[in-house]
């Protein structure tokens, strides 16, 4: 008996193989997609991070410290106030940069829906909240007439899916919602 040489698969066939096999896990893996309401969750929680880093910034230091939120230039801004004027030079601990969010350049497609800081006395809301040097109330100085806070939140957006950071008026406490 002659032996027979064993046959190989020939280039085409492999590549028709590989081809079929690839369509066949494509279909059966689910696609995989960015989480918006995880996305949107860790934008929340890096905007309370940044209110309450000024909340504590203002109690641990006596220096009145706040933030300015506005929606129209989709950005967050942490400043101190030792004499009425706001000087943004506070740097975040964690990354030694300067204490600023910034959405309209993130890419992570969150978006900041509405910014509302109202304080008693006033008719319409503010773009800054500040926080008492010492105590950490939150207050708005109204040349020379503190306001105290009424209602305060930022409401983040993302594809639709909507988070609210409120801030309470009489302590200062943030919470997600």
């Amino acid at each position: 008996m002659k032996a027979q040489k064993g046959r190989g698969y020939s280039l085409v066939e492999l590549l028709i193989a590989i081809a079929i096999l690839t369509l066949i896990a494509a279909i059966a893996t689910p696609a995989f997609t960015n989480n918006d309401e995880a996305t949107l969750e860790r934008a929340a929680i890096e905007v309370a991070s940044a209110i309450r880093f000024a909340h504590s910034e203002a109690i641990r230091t006596g220096v009145p410290h706040g933030v300015y939120a506005k929606q129209s230039n989709q950005q967050i801004r942490i400043y101190r106030l030792p004499d009425g004027t706001p000087i943004y030079d506070i740097y975040d601990p964690l990354t030694k940069q300067l204490y600023e969010l910034s959405f309209s350049t993130a890419g992570s497609g969150v978006t900041i829906d509405s910014v509302y800081f109202k304080f008693k006395g006033i008719f319409s809301a503010r773009d800054y909240l500040g926080f008492s040097g010492g105590t950490g109330l939150p207050k708005y100085n109204d040349s020379g007439t503190i306001r105290m806070l009424q209602t305060a939140y930022v409401r983040l957006d993302h594809n639709g899916i909507q988070k609210t950071i409120d801030i309470s008026p009489m302590t200062g406490r943030v919470t997600v919602q």
